[in-house]
């Protein structure tokens, strides 16, 4: 039963031994969506200047539907 009790000893003090003298890994932190993020700004501004480019014609179709939609028929019903 000793041995098996210097065995552990022995494996402690080496793990002990090994965290102090081998130094610890560091961790690098890399971002590598930057450029993808950068990328999905651009689309999404682009989306947007194309959107926007067709706003007049969009607001223009808008308001022919809601005239059409609203406009007053005559016959007294509506006030």
């Amino acid at each position: 039963m000793r041995w098996l009790w210097r065995i552990a000893v022995l494996l402690l003090l080496l793990t002990l031994i090994r965290g102090i003298v081998v130094p610890k890994p560091q961790a690098f932190i890399a971002w590598p969506e930057q450029n993808a993020w950068v990328q999905k700004l651009k689309w999404d501004v682009r989306r947007w200047q194309e959107g926007l480019q067709d706003l007049p014609a969009s607001i223009e179709v808008e308001i022919r539907r809601l005239w059409q939609d609203y406009q007053l028929r005559g016959d007294g019903r509506e006030v």
